[in-house]
């Protein structure tokens, strides 16, 4: 009987050698690949009026800059926010690519301004924006346009239920009120003429802010509504003085406003303090 001998020896003879590294086991596997750095864009702006004189962040209460990115080669985008009155900043690091930008100015939203807006002001778009990895890419400056006035509607309450003018105990007895404005950021006066609507007991009639030698002008009720529009944004103090008949300054009131940009109008009621301190009151 014929004998059949393995082959296995001639079949490897005919297989190809595969070497291992040292200390065997499986061939050294090729290393990932590192992720592209990204890169930047820096940007800077500025803020002027509608007659194109400058204005700063603080005098319309803008507090940031915030960029739309959308990056043509994929889904959705992005957002990137600056601090406004910081006026240049550098954005943190994306992917490198072709990218199309948005630009807003934004303010918090004035839950007492009427309407409230928390967009003051849009730049021009910039499209095409091509971002290197490892580099920083400069924008075009943005400039954004604001309407910087807006209009202030006041009312003054004392608390007391006859209101502010009538005799006290029930009312708070004031016979006349003088009142003043400053800017807060440099202590200048803001001359305004304030319409005061007639009340239940006192009538229509005009104010005109006097900072140097205020006027005593008749009491203003608490249901009289003060306004004036066309009114510098800015951040103000208001200082309301109400006499008694001794005559004594027994009330007061010294007040923050931030008029508002966009011909927005602030409401308040502003209340009076009684000053128990005072001799007479």
């Amino acid at each position: 009987m014929a004998v059949v001998r393995p082959r296995l020896a001639g079949l490897l003879l005919g297989l190809p050698w595969i070497a291992c590294g040292g200390g065997g086991g499986f061939p050294d596997a090729r290393p990932v690949d590192a992720p592209i750095p990204g890169g930047k864009f820096s940007v800077a702006w500025s803020l002027v009026d509608t007659t194109s004189q400058p204005i700063t962040c603080d005098q319309i209460g803008a507090v940031s800059i915030t960029a739309a990115i959308h990056n043509r080669a994929v889904e959705g985008g992005e957002t990137q926010v600056f601090v406004c009155r910081t006026a240049m900043g550098d954005s943190q690091a994306f992917a490198p690519g072709i990218y199309d930008m948005d630009f807003e100015l934004d303010a918090p939203v004035c839950a007492s301004c009427l309407p409230a807006n928390g967009v003051l002001a849009t730049a021009p778009s910039q499209l095409g924006i091509v971002v290197q990895s490892g580099q920083t890419t400069p924008l075009a400056p943005l400039t954004f346009m604001v309407q910087a006035t807006g209009a202030v509607a006041l009312h003054f309450e004392s608390g007391k239920p006859m209101g502010n003018c009538a005799a006290a105990p029930n009312g708070a007895g004031i016979v006349t009120t003088s009142i003043t404005l400053v800017k807060n950021s440099d202590s200048s006066c803001a001359p305004l003429t304030l319409d005061i609507a007639a009340g239940a007991t006192q009538p229509a009639r005009s104010y005109t802010i006097n900072c140097t030698t205020p006027v005593d002008a008749p009491c203003i009720d608490n249901d009289q509504a003060i306004t004036v529009s066309g009114v510098t944004s800015d951040s103000y103090t208001i200082h309301i003085k109400g006499k008694t008949a001794a005559p004594n300054m027994c009330w007061t009131n010294n007040d923050s406003l931030q008029v508002p940009p966009l011909g927005l109008s602030l409401s308040r009621t502003l209340n009076l303090g009684f000053i128990t301190s005072m001799t007479g009151c």
